[in-house]
């Protein structure tokens, strides 16, 4: 029993001794500098929260452009955000992971010397929306180079820190370039008001929608405060917000400072978003959220619903129904979720209608029925119904191409859609060379066949980014190939594109230490349409 509490607050010391030290060096003087010179980029950590390379937030990563962006990416980090140069100085930003709205997580700031690494802004690396994180690049003559810092107190609404750390550097150039911290400034944040923004005159709060489509680009959210007391009366705007989203998906944040003289105690205020495209409405808010006063909170999360359709079995006026159903001979786990859409063949990829729901216990073929809107509908263009297989979030099977569709009647039956494997696609990581080998057993089995002994296996990667993962069996060799699309120094991840002239899909894991092979994992490997268990 001693032991366990003792391990209990060994965790608690570690998790608070974590998050003090992301912040406590900005409370200290710049006198001791973390970075060494030695030109080495620091390995990225274990991932904390989300992958970037996740469906949901891989738009917010940069592609490796230059030898400084490639060096960041062996070492395994994600790019995000733009580089910032002058003359030979770039400074790249990276990060480890994400949190639930695709906001960087364990992220730091790069600065390169012509192609030679200097170091970090910040001895340690920042998290999402937490004291001490990250949070705007300045640097307008190598010798003027400023950091700031949010730095969050007990009191602060997440959007909005109370005090901002100005951290100053100084950057040597020559053959043996370093970055070192020279001075930090820390002070109040006012708002336009000229007050401090705390918690007492903040609302904040996430907008989300169900529906699994795509904003256009061009796409706005407005979130209003908005007293809506009078009932005899047009609502009174208290303040708004608006979200240029650019290309960004929800889930979005919001937060903006309110004028406490404007609030009265006996009034009612509410929250109300909407997201528009020009003067066309795409989703609303359809029920009110009241906040600040009453006992209401000053923090809430929206979930708007689709205008003109789709929000589910039961809305429109026309129907198509059909069958959603895969080739390969595998079970698909329980609850599982199917998505099915109907967009405009050639167009923007934006659903004019939607349906989610689970497998249950089900197998395919599984049925569906899609709703929607006749009135969104122009007969002068065509379109298609497209569907996904999602288990746990991870997607497993969908569409190849679009099902097209006759809408002129109003009514669809029988539509038979056929998916392929797939899965979200991650990013290529290039620039890796390795040659594996182990000796040893292990054991292969194809479909419902007799399990095969492993008598050796061999990986191969190539610095292009492509990979062979070799299993050798007593009756021959299988090489299965692909793309290498995770990599530190002791796990990679191959994306199977193929095996010889066959059809292969799903990942293979690698763990090894320096040259030394130590395991080889299939996961979600299939052969020819049959499923592989592989393991070395």
């Amino acid at each position: 029993m001693k032991n366990l509490f003792a391990l209990i607050f060994l965790s608690v010391f570690v998790l608070v001794s974590a998050a003090a030290g992301q912040s406590s060096w900005l409370d200290r003087p710049m006198d001791r500098n973390w970075n060494t010179g030695n030109g080495v980029v620091p390995t990225a950590p274990r991932a904390e929260g989300s992958s970037p390379n996740s469906q949901m937030c891989r738009s917010t990563i940069r592609a490796a452009e230059s030898l400084n962006d490639r060096a960041l990416t062996r070492a395994g980090w994600f790019l995000y955000g733009p580089v910032y140069s002058y003359g030979t100085i770039s400074i790249m930003t990276a990060m480890a992971s994400v949190d639930g709205m695709c906001r960087p997580n364990q992220y730091n700031g790069f600065v390169f010397v012509g192609n030679r690494f200097a170091g970090t802004l910040a001895p340690v690396v920042s998290g999402a929306r937490a004291d001490g994180s990250l949070s705007r690049i300045s640097m307008y003559t190598p010798e003027d180079l400023m950091v700031e810092f949010s730095r969050y107190s007990d009191d602060d609404a997440l959007c909005c820190p109370s005090r901002t750390s100005t951290v100053t550097y100084e950057i040597t150039l020559g053959t043996r370039p370093l970055v070192r911290a020279e001075d930090v400034d820390t002070r109040a944040v006012c708002d336009q008001l000229g007050t401090i923004v705390t918690q007492d005159n903040v609302v904040a709060g996430t907008v989300t929608y169900r529906q699994r489509m795509a904003l256009p680009p061009t796409a706005v959210l407005a979130v209003r405060l908005l007293d809506v007391s009078r009932a005899d009366a047009p609502a009174v705007t208290i303040a708004e917000e608006r979200i240029e989203t650019a290309g960004q998906q929800v889930p979005f944040n919001f937060g903006f400072a309110y004028d406490r003289n404007r609030i009265q105690e006996r009034n009612t205020y509410v929250i109300r978003a909407e997201i528009t495209d020009g003067q066309r409405l795409l989703f609303t808010t359809d029920t009110s959220h009241p906040v600040i006063t009453q006992g209401n909170p000053r923090n809430v999360d929206i979930v708007l619903v689709q205008v003109g359709g789709g929000r589910g079995p039961n809305m429109g006026s026309a129907v198509i129904r059909g069958t959603v159903s895969y080739l390969q001979r595998i079970a698909l786990p329980a609850n599982s979720e199917v998505t099915v859409r109907l967009i405009e063949s050639g167009g923007s990829g934006i659903a004019l209608a939607e349906n989610t729901f689970s497998t249950g216990n089900r197998q395919v073929p599984i049925p569906f029925e899609l709703r929607y809107e006749t009135r969104d509908i122009n007969r002068q263009r065509s379109y298609e119904v497209q569907a996904e297989i999602r288990s746990e979030g991870t997607l497993r099977f969908r569409t190849e191409t679009g099902r097209a569709v006759d809408l002129r009647t109003g009514q669809q039956g029988n539509i038979e859609l056929v998916l392929v494997a797939a899965r979200d696609e991650p990013a290529v990581i290039t620039g890796q060379e390795l040659n594996l080998s182990k000796f040893g057993t292990g054991s292969l089995q194809i479909g419902t066949r007799s399990s095969e002994l492993i008598l050796r296996g061999n990986v191969v990667v190539r610095t292009d980014g492509t990979a062979d993962v070799t299993v050798n069996r007593i009756l021959g060799g299988i090489t299965f190939s692909g793309k290498l699309v995770y990599f530190d120094q002791n796990i990679l991840r191959i994306r199977v594109e193929s095996s010889g002239n066959a059809d292969a899909s799903g990942e293979i894991e690698v763990r090894y230490s320096g040259r030394n092979l130590n395991s080889v994992t299939g996961n979600n490997l299939v052969l020819d349409n049959q499923e592989v268990n592989l393991r070395l």
